[in-house]
C-alpha cells in the first residue's frame, strides 16, 4: 500500500513538472517547438494552468505530429528522471496544499531552494529550463 502511494505520488509530481513545462512555454505570445501546430490549431483558446494545456494536447492526440508525440515522450522521460533526482527535495522543500505544476517548479527554482538541491536534482531542474527557452 506504501509503495503504490509513493509511487502516485511520483507520478502525480511528473505529470505537474509537465503541466509547469507546457504552462511557462504556452504562455508567450506564440508557442514554437514540435507541438506548435497542434496547441495554434487546437488549443489556441486554453488559458495556460491547472493542467488545462495538457489535457487539451491529449484530447487531440491523434491531431498531433510524430515529432510533437515524440517530444511528448521526450518530456515524460525528462520529468521522470528529474522527479527520481528531486522526490526527496520535493518532499521537503515545496510542502504545500495544492501542489501544481508551476508552483513545483518555482519553488524548486526559486534562489533560496536552488542552492539546497543535490547535484543530480538542480542538473535535471536546468535541463528542462535549458528546453524552455
Amino acid at each position: 500500500m506504501a509503495t503504490t502511494l509513493v509511487l502516485g505520488k511520483r507520478l502525480g509530481l511528473a505529470a505537474a513538472v509537465l503541466a509547469a513545462i507546457l504552462t511557462a512555454m504556452t504562455a508567450s505570445a506564440q508557442f514554437t517547438g514540435p507541438c506548435a501546430e497542434t496547441v495554434t490549431k487546437h488549443c489556441g483558446n486554453v488559458i495556460p494552468g491547472e493542467g488545462r494545456m495538457m489535457k487539451c494536447l491529449d484530447d487531440h492526440r491523434d491531431d498531433q505530429s510524430i515529432a510533437c508525440k515524440d517530444w511528448i515522450a521526450e518530456q515524460q522521460k525528462s520529468l521522470t528522471a528529474l522527479n527520481a533526482a528531486c522526490f526527496e527535495e520535493i518532499a521537503k522543500l515545496c510542502r504545500m496544499d495544492a501542489p501544481t505544476g508551476i508552483r513545483i517548479f518555482q519553488c524548486l527554482n526559486n534562489d533560496y531552494n536552488y542552492v539546497n538541491l543535490k547535484l543530480d536534482c538542480r542538473e535535471k531542474l536546468r535541463e528542462i529550463k535549458d528546453r524552455m527557452q
